[in-house]
């Protein structure tokens, strides 16, 4: 005889099993679940009894290197960040933010130093809001070691001209942001200390950037600083950015005075402070740019041959 599910308006207390395999067992790893309001001492981390805090569920001692382990994030969490509190620090594991708009998982970060630090490689971070609780906060997210292959998708930064951020992502030394993605980043503000979304000092590898949303007033490029370094096989497409840039030539998208880099920057649209001289990237670094479309400060809607395809071998 069979009993149709809907028979069970209570819910199923003790978790759904098929065959004796609980429901979530069936995914190859753990789910963990957060929640600033639900959370509280003595909780384990389920969804009836999450954790108060994601720098805890990283902290947990409940996560597996790169065996597909989830923090699910519940709707309206607020967590303070401060220069320790978050480490990403297991390999492979996804955080997912639920819920949209104001109703996002927000992390407030209170103190010029405060920052997520990234630590291990394989990390996804899906649908978060940042806010600056304070002025200058120098970064959110420090890549300090072997942070490859790390994503960010949907990640909103709230700041005004009072409360910023001066970066959003710092790539630390060299190879260990090799692969990193961003994806539907957004970031908008009028304050002129902007240095970029993403700073690196140091050369990384097969960066991706994907329609992604950047404008500030400040006067650098909008989706990366890159100093003096290369970067090869990068791949910029589908990015809006505008900047208070009165001299474009140094790259509008990405700036770098590298002169061995490859890859492509394609289909961008870019808004600057000049009125000539737009590039999105300088044409000696050797990446192929193409079908950019620049506005200067007295063009609307330029398009602006800005590369050639080099060999670069």
């Amino acid at each position: 005889m069979s009993t149709l599910l809907s028979n069970y308006t209570g819910g199923f207390r003790n978790g759904f099993s098929v065959r004796n395999v609980p429901l979530f067992e069936t995914f190859a790893g753990k789910v963990l679940w957060v929640s600033s309001t639900r959370g509280g001492a003595g909780n384990v981390g389920t969804r009836d009894r999450p954790l108060a805090s994601i720098g805890a569920a990283l902290a947990s001692g409940k996560l597996t290197a790169n065996n597909g382990d989830v923090i699910m994030v519940m709707p309206g969490h607020t967590e303070a960040v401060t220069s320790t509190s978050i480490a990403c620090s297991t390999a492979g594991v996804t955080l997912i933010g639920l819920g949209v708009g104001a109703n996002k998982p927000t992390l407030t970060f209170g103190a010029t130093a405060s920052t997520i630090n990234v630590t291990a490689a394989n990390c996804a971070w899906l649908n978060f809001r940042m806010t600056a609780g304070i002025g200058d906060v120098v970064t959110a997210f420090l890549h300090a070691t072997a942070a490859q292959e790390s994503q960010y998708i949907d990640i909103e930064f709230a700041q005004s001209s009072t409360f910023n951020f001066i970066n959003e992502y710092t790539l630390g030394a060299a190879n260990i942001s090799d692969g990193c993605q961003w994806v539907r980043n957004y970031l908008r503000t009028t304050d002129a200390g902007q240095l970029s979304l993403v700073v690196t000092a140091a050369a990384h590898d097969r960066l991706k950037f994907y329609d992604n949303h950047v404008q500030h007033a400040a006067t650098v490029a909008g989706l990366v600083v890159a100093a003096a370094t290369d970067s090869l096989g990068i791949d910029v497409r589908g990015n809006f950015v505008q900047t208070g840039q009165t001299d474009g030539s140094g790259g509008v998208i990405w700036s770098t005075s590298g002169t061995a880099s490859s890859g492509c920057i394609v289909d961008n649209d870019m808004k600057t402070a000049d009125a000539a001289a737009n590039v999105a990237i300088p044409i000696a670094s050797k990446v192929y740019a193409a079908r950019n479309y620049i506005a200067g400060a007295d063009e609307v809607g330029t398009v602006v041959a800005v590369g050639t395809l080099f060999d670069n071998t």
